[in-house]
């Protein structure tokens, strides 16, 4: 295209959409601000007092002039008014089978992921002809996500999502800005936008490349294991499952609703009657704030006893969580190794680095052991290597991880060194913690709680085979005396 053009070329469904209704502001506004002023100025040359003209019998009032100068300008603000706000209605209701987008904004560049969990910085390739929504948060301040061909904008800010949607019908490279003041390099903040036909972009997505994550770190096209998701899954969506597995969050937030927190399944869209007679909608927002203050909103009917896990997951951690529970109402993923059921309405998410056996405990957020403080026989711990590593993986698939805790934070008593220990009860008596000890703490967990904790973990009697109760009590066995 040659020459200055004067407006942005119109590459999306809502840009002549956008543009007409400009284009009709301007002229309204030309026609009050630009024709009336002469109206009035040939009114006073004509009628200035040099002129002779006849001034018998003026004209003190004229109803239908009032009534007309009166209606005419409020039927065209209603008018426009009601025009614009269908078409605000319009841009904020993306379609159900839009194709999601994850966007992270931060000090000074565009983060974006795809559903596949392909990553990319300060571009963003998208397909034509295909609803795209864009689910964005800020790391730090707030920003704005603007594509002018698109004539879509949103501000997107820290500690929360903001969405927006367009559909291109052009394919091509278009402008991607900022459009917030947020801080000295603001200016460079931008990139593109890359239109694709539907075959280019299904060719893109699965394009390896590598990229720089939010926090520096480098990023590769698929996180969290991903790229090993069936086909029939949300790639992104399947690794916030392996997440929630491995942090444990399945343990309290169990697909049959007998868990210490609510069931996930089917909630995300729903109504959710929350302590305090008040409902919400859940939402991405209401996921977020769950996993990083779940005090906040507690579901009625359940004890406040989630951990909060502010600081400890990433965005994008935190964005497939929240892709993985949308998951479980659309029926696109299950997610890996053992999280199969949507386990929660707050996804109780550990800290990143408690996978896999980080968090030493028997069985669900229970009484199994305490931290270890009596003084037991002091012979060394022997253990079946090979049965304490698959009881290791039942331990995060239970989702023990979630609540046993290495630093003693978690509902349940940390279970590093408590074998063999004694360890006081809430009746004030003591008990050593042996082989029958943790299997009678998984299968009836409530009969010997540790004292200075709380009788939540469910019990898991007629859940576990011997088998499974055999290697939990090696890997328990394995964290030491």
């Amino acid at each position: 295209m040659g020459g200055f053009p004067l407006f942005p070329e119109q590459a999306s469904t809502f840009a002549p959409q956008v543009d007409l209704l400009y284009f009709v502001l301007i002229a309204i506004s030309l026609v009050f601000a630009g024709v009336l002023p002469f109206v009035i100025l040939y009114l006073i040359v004509r009628y200035h007092r040099s002129q002779k003209v006849d001034r018998s019998n003026p004209v003190n009032s004229n109803l239908t002039l009032e009534l007309a100068w009166t209606a005419i300008p409020l039927l065209l603000v209603l008018f426009v008014f009601f025009w614009g706000a269908y078409l605000y209605v319009e841009m904020r209701r993306a379609p159900a089978d839009a194709l999601e987008v994850y966007v992270i904004g931060k000090q000074w560049m565009w983060h974006a992921q795809h559903p596949n969990g392909k990553r990319e910085n300060n571009e963003l390739h998208v397909p034509v002809g295909r609803p795209v929504k864009l689910i964005m948060t800020s790391q730090d301040v707030i920003h704005s996500f603007y594509i002018p061909a698109f004539r879509v904008k949103q501000d997107v800010l820290p500690g929360r999502y903001t969405t927006m949607w367009f559909e291109p019908t052009k394919e091509g490279e278009y402008h991607l800005f900022c459009a917030e003041y947020c801080g000295t390099e603001h200016s460079v903040m931008g990139g593109r936008v890359v239109a694709l036909s539907l075959s280019d972009y299904q060719r893109w997505l699965t394009t390896p490349g590598e990229v720089i994550l939010p926090d520096g770190s480098p990023g590769t096209p698929v996180d969290g294991g991903a790229a090993n998701a069936p086909a029939n899954i949300d790639p992104m969506a399947f690794a916030g499952g392996q997440l929630f597995t491995s942090l444990g969050c399945v343990g309290c937030h169990r697909m049959d609703g007998t868990g210490q927190g609510p069931s996930l399944q089917g909630i995300f869209g729903e109504q959710q009657a929350i302590e305090g007679g008040e409902s919400v909608v859940v939402d991405e927002n209401y996921i977020r704030n769950s996993i990083l203050n779940p005090q906040a909103q507690i579901v009625a009917g359940y004890p406040p006893i989630m951990p909060s896990y502010e600081g400890q997951l990433s965005d994008d951690q935190l964005n497939q969580l929240v892709a993985y529970v949308k998951s479980l109402t659309d029926g696109a993923t299950e997610g890996g190794d053992g999280a199969t059921g949507g386990e929660g309405e707050q996804p109780t998410a550990a800290p990143t680095g408690e996978a896999g056996g980080a968090e030493p405990t028997a069985a669900p957020t229970g009484q199994a052991g305490g931290q270890g403080s009596g003084q037991g026989d002091s012979v060394s711990t022997t253990f079946d290597a090979a049965l304490a590593t698959r009881g290791e993986t039942l331990f995060s698939q239970l989702g023990c991880i979630g609540c046993h805790r290495n630093d003693g934070n978690g509902v349940g008593p940390s279970l590093q060194g408590i074998y063999n220990q004694q360890e006081t009860l809430a009746d004030g008596s003591e008990v050593v913690a042996d082989e029958a000890y943790i299997r009678e703490s998984i299968v009836n967990s409530t009969a010997k709680v540790v004292e200075g904790y709380q009788p939540v973990m469910p019990s898991y009697g007629g859940q576990v085979n011997d088998d499974d109760l055999d290697a939990l009590v090696e890997y328990v066995k394995s964290l030491g005396e």
